[in-house]
């Protein structure tokens, strides 16, 4: 039998700090073998780098000299147009929603706080792994405050709504499910369906962002957990 390939992972900034930091944190993440690590101090040896081989992950600051990018989003929506199967996680303390909005819909895998200690990237990197997307805790935040309460009763149904103000009264899925009438398999669908819409990946995120839903808030055990929404 045939062992599988090494990943194959770009690390690129201009700080070699950075670099060095952000390669020593994945290294914990992956047993020897397992991973090739390239490091990149400029987009043009990034871009590089894409042009002769095939990477699965690349990890980027938003901002880096040389190239012929004037910024990190034209620089990032040109390896999504070119390098579509390659995952991108970008690193920037760049904290601004309309930004990270953008780079989200062009379909990046995660954001990373530089703010954050760099022995943190390794979670992010084993999220996008899996498939999920990695936002740091920090944009989750600033991305939750963009009209959420607008977008809360323009797109979501009657039921989804009536679904979230009890949970936001710290009601459970069972109790919610008795009081309305419906099974709990339904509320738990409601419940999802109401987060997405919404951009919230946790009840943690729904309690913290209540006030901006329209909804008063007691909060439960389970809404203080920092658990994904099943």
């Amino acid at each position: 039998m045939h062992s599988p390939l090494p990943l194959k992972i770009i690390i690129a900034d201009d700080h070699p700090v950075v670099l060095l930091g952000a390669s020593i944190a994945l290294e914990s993440l992956f047993k020897p073998g397992d991973c090739i690590i390239i490091e990149a101090s400029c987009t043009g040896s990034l871009l590089n780098l894409l042009k002769n081989d095939t990477y699965d992950l690349i990890i980027t600051d938003l901002s880096m000299p040389g190239g012929s990018f004037p910024d990190g989003l034209t620089l990032i929506s040109h390896i999504r147009k070119h390098f579509e199967k390659t995952k991108i996680i970008i690193m920037t303390m760049i904290n601004n929603q309309i930004m990270l909005r953008k780079l989200l819909n062009l379909g990046i895998s995660g954001a990373f706080d530089k703010h954050r200690p760099l022995n943190e990237l390794d979670n992010a990197v084993a999220s996008v792994l899996k498939g999920k997307r990695y936002v740091s805790s920090s944009f989750c935040a600033s991305l939750a405050t963009t009209k959420i309460g607008e977008v809360a009763h323009k797109s979501l149904s009657a039921k989804e709504l009536e679904v979230v103000r009890l949970y936001g009264q710290g009601l459970g899925g069972r109790e919610i499910a008795k009081r309305l009438n419906r099974s709990e398999k339904t509320i738990s669908r409601q419940k999802r369906t109401a987060m997405h819409k919404l951009g919230l990946r946790s009840l943690s995120e729904l309690a913290a962002n209540a006030h901006l839903i329209g909804v008063g808030y007691t909060v439960a055990h389970e809404l203080a957990s920092n658990a994904y929404v099943p």
